[in-house]
């Protein structure tokens, strides 16, 4: 009786060893299938919000859709239509600032297309002061618009124009000053190889190489807005001139343009790569590590770099 139980006993030691095992050998198979299907994902979001501005150009005359002023406006908004958001855009007042009357409750409204699956903090909120010094809150994005880029320096003579440039800015690299917003037949660099919009997660949290550095998700203090930019809520004019950081993302303008540095610089929390909205309605896995040459000839829209897909699509 007793050599039957010792037996029994040692079977089932057997078979839980197996299986944690078991769990220990599918534990990065179950990882790596969590954070592919977090990059369809977000992948399909960038996918909706190219073929979104581009179906604004086509019935606005070819033009992109681009931040306003006077008052400020940001091209999230204007999209929506184009996102299956028509009845949220119908809430929103166009001839009032981002920040003023209703428009403030229609920025408190969560998009999870403009959230990536795999970023932190999707529920988290930028807390502002209005000019009056009234306290509001509103939804952020992990996605900024590529208005433009900076090339070894952030002087205006080593900025070029990007597809969703702002009216009224002088980009001195490209030799221009844009009047109007971008159109798509001004895109002479190709489509395919132009960024509309690309990964920025997790603002207004800092990140540099992997590591939060400046943790804001539980600072209940609210700060001054700054006309026509976003600190990464969604409903102002979402916008960044990109330019590339070292390696541990402390430093600007080293060789590293994407996932080192989430200020003003390509940054996602998918191994190896970041997602960007393309001219041609596309959305294209975008290499970690990425050159800052590379990067300017994916942000300008008509200096013409060559450029191949090779060249900057992650594997």
């Amino acid at each position: 009786m007793d050599r039957h139980r010792s037996f029994g006993l040692s079977d089932l030691l057997v078979i839980a060893t197996a299986l944690l095992l078991l769990a220990a050998i599918a534990a990065p198979w179950v990882a790596m299938a969590r954070d592919e299907a977090r990059a369809t994902g977000c992948q399909d979001h960038m996918r909706t919000i190219a073929k979104a501005c581009r179906g604004f150009a086509e019935v606005h005359q070819d033009s992109l859709p681009s931040n306003r002023r006077q008052p400020h406006t940001g091209w999230n908004t204007l999209v929506l239509p184009f996102m299956d958001q028509a009845k949220l855009y119908d809430k929103y007042d166009l001839s009032l600032e981002w920040y003023e009357g209703g428009n403030r409750d229609v920025g408190m409204n969560a998009l999870s297309t403009l959230v990536c699956p795999a970023a932190p903090h999707a529920d988290r909120v930028i807390r502002l002061l209005d000019p009056d010094g009234k306290e509001f809150s509103a939804k952020a994005t992990d996605y900024v618009a590529s208005s433009g880029a900076y090339l070894h320096t952030n002087q205006p003579e080593r900025l070029y124009r990007g597809a969703m440039a702002s009216p009224g800015r002088h980009y001195g690299a490209s030799n221009v000053t844009a009047g109007h917003a971008v159109r798509l037949n001004e895109i002479t660099d190709g489509l395919a190889n132009t960024f509309l919009v690309v990964e920025m997660a997790d603002k207004p949290n800092g990140w540099r190489a992997g590591k939060l550095h400046d943790d804001k998700s539980a600072d209940k203090t609210h700060r001054p807005l700054v006309d026509g930019f976003s600190f990464g809520q969604w409903i102002a004019p979402n916008w960044n001139h990109l330019r590339s950081y070292d390696n541990d993302g402390q430093n600007q303008f080293g060789d590293c343009a994407v996932n080192c540095s989430n200020e003003g610089s390509l940054y996602s929390f998918h191994p190896g790569k970041a997602y960007a909205a393309m001219a041609d309605g596309s959305a294209m896995p975008i290499r970690a590590g990425l050159e800052q040459e590379v990067l300017i000839a994916l942000v300008s829209i008509a200096d013409g770099e060559l450029i191949a897909t090779e060249d900057f699509q992650a594997e």
